[in-house]
């Protein structure tokens, strides 16, 4: 899924803006891709995450919270900052969407692969 939400942003940030420049057509788009991408493409995508053993379920509790804040932060950053504050607080508008906060959004989840393949590879 972490690949769909990824290829789901890039289209929707491609598209002009002639073509979408209200953020809820806009939004329904990405949702839209995401969905239709990890329904239709189970195995297109696949990065294998298996495994078993103590802290499995960490893993996948740390890259469901990865996900969802990077949905989030993608999201978020597509409405106006008053919309976005009628469904946030301020200092979650501050995490998701301010500075560097979203780069780091799409950086942690590629880093959290990146070092949990690499060490149930060794």
């Amino acid at each position: 899924m972490l690949i769909n939400i990824y290829v789901a942003f890039a289209v929707v940030t491609v598209i002009p803006t002639s073509l979408i420049a209200d953020y809820n057509l806009k939004l329904l788009i990405f949702f839209i891709l995401i969905i239709g991408m990890t329904f239709f493409n189970k195995r297109f995508f696949d990065i294998s995450f298996s495994g078993s053993g103590t802290n499995y379920m960490l893993r996948v509790f740390a890259m469901s919270f990865l996900e969802i804040a990077l949905v989030l932060s993608i999201a978020f950053s597509m409405v106006p900052r008053k919309v976005a504050l009628g469904y946030l607080s301020i200092n979650a508008y501050t995490y998701l969407l301010t500075g560097y906060a979203p780069l780091i959004w799409m950086a942690l989840p590629l880093v959290y692969m990146f070092f949990m393949y690499r060490k149930m590879h060794r």
